[in-house]
């Protein structure tokens, strides 16, 4: 089925209420899904993916293992870096402001594509942003240059698949001026404007999950409403 970005970013923010983020994440979260389709990534798809984790991680914390003036090591404990990102990024980048370089690591996480969105917002801020990730197959790397939003990509088969892997994702953040690692040029995608296609069962799910805020918001009536006497009683 196709639909329009609004679509996309109106049903992904229902769904992430639905799913128990906090006013402002759910927002930013369904934004990044947006995102990464007018970059020619499947946001969509890279959400499905993450769905089941997602929906019982609404109260799991991650933990800060280590910070300084130019570094924040967070473990995720498994969970969406979508549930640390936002925190995580902004702290980070105004290092990167202050110090000239930061980095940031997040351990044992999921939905690392995602991250990209938040790492387009800093980018526009005026520093120039390298992600690095790896999975069984591949290792990863998103450059953005400062001042843009969208990155140059590359992906490079790993010399054999690897069995054990940490799934994590390493950020570095550098003011201009300061020594950068050369960056690897690819490609960007183009920008889509007439619509994306996404899978109807996923869609139906995301739905599913977007109902849950009226249900909740049922029983608070009946528990506030219905049956309870006023004030004036």
């Amino acid at each position: 089925m196709r639909v329009s970005l609004n679509e996309i970013q109106v049903m992904c923010r229902k769904a992430f209420e639905g799913m128990g983020f906090a006013p402002g994440d759910y927002e930013d979260a369904a934004e990044l899904v947006g995102w990464l389709h007018l970059q020619g990534l499947d946001g969509i798809g890279t959400l499905a993916a993450a769905l089941n984790y997602l929906q019982g991680e609404a109260n799991q914390p991650f933990t800060l293992n280590q910070e300084d003036n130019t570094l924040l090591v967070i473990d995720s404990q498994g969970q969406s870096v979508l549930r640390c990102a936002a925190t995580a990024v902004e702290l980070v980048l105004d290092k990167a402001l202050r110090r000239g370089q930061a980095l940031l690591q997040i351990h044992h996480c999921h939905n690392r594509l995602l991250l990209l969105g938040y790492l387009s917002k800093a980018a526009e801020r005026g520093v120039h942003v390298q992600a690095r990730w790896e999975d069984a197959r591949q290792r990863h790397l998103a450059d953005f240059t400062a001042g843009e939003q969208r990155p140059a990509l590359r992906s490079d088969a790993q010399p054999e698949a690897v069995q054990a892997f940490e799934q994590g994702i390493t950020v570095l953040f550098t003011r201009p001026g300061q020594t950068l690692p050369t960056p690897a040029r690819v490609t960007a995608s183009n920008t889509a404007n007439q619509g994306f296609t996404v899978d109807a069962g996923t869609w139906q799910r995301l739905k599913q999950l977007s109902e849950q805020i009226l249900v909740e918001s049922s029983e608070a009536s009946r528990r506030h409403g219905a049956g309870a006497g006023s004030d004036a009683d």
